[in-house]
């Protein structure tokens, strides 16, 4: 779970996190927030940043250990940044993508296609970082995703946009799942 928020005051935004900390905890769910080392830090939850957010080794010098880094990563070059950092210091997940197009950031790239996102996840768990493909994944491309060696896939539009979310999340779930066999 990640909370995203890039309109948020601070104080909304803190507010949201401590709401969803509260929430999640009992779950076992991991809680990321996006781009906010400082409510990471207080709060004492995950930290997911992008490639012009704030920046990497800052963000893995300040971050507790017990702490996950997630950081995306869109393409071939990127991830030979990843590689070529110290084992010690890589992140602890990378969301790869956008995998197909999509409307939930404004800004995002086009899509990378399965393809690409299989490469990058199949070099990625070679150097011990889990990748979940993230934009642009719904149930038509799901079960593909499953097939690679992605750690998992990362949903928002799929879900929030559907007429009954659980059960959006719940059909994604399984369609990946079933990718796996």
């Amino acid at each position: 779970m990640q909370l995203r928020d890039k309109e948020a005051t601070e104080a909304e935004f803190l507010a949201r996190a401590r709401q969803l900390k509260e929430l999640m905890e009992p779950t076992g769910v991991p809680l990321f927030v996006d781009d906010r080392l400082d409510v990471a830090c207080d709060l004492g939850l995950n930290l997911h940043i992008g490639q012009n957010d704030v920046d990497y080794l800052e963000a893995r010098k300040r971050l507790p250990r017990n702490l996950m880094l997630g950081l995306s990563v869109g393409n071939h070059r990127e991830l030979d940044e990843v590689e070529d950092m110290d084992p010690a210091l890589r992140p602890d997940v990378i969301g790869v993508g956008p995998v197909a197009d999509t409307t939930t950031k404004k800004d995002a790239p086009a899509g990378i296609g399965v393809q690409a996102f299989a490469e990058i996840a199949t070099r990625a768990k070679g150097l011990g970082v889990p990748a979940v493909a993230i934009g642009g994944v719904n149930l038509t491309n799901a079960s593909e995703l499953g097939r690679t060696d992605g750690a998992g896939i990362c949903v928002v539009s799929a879900i929030m946009k559907a007429e009954d979310p659980e059960k959006a999340a719940r059909q994604l779930r399984a369609a990946f799942e079933e990718g796996r066999k």
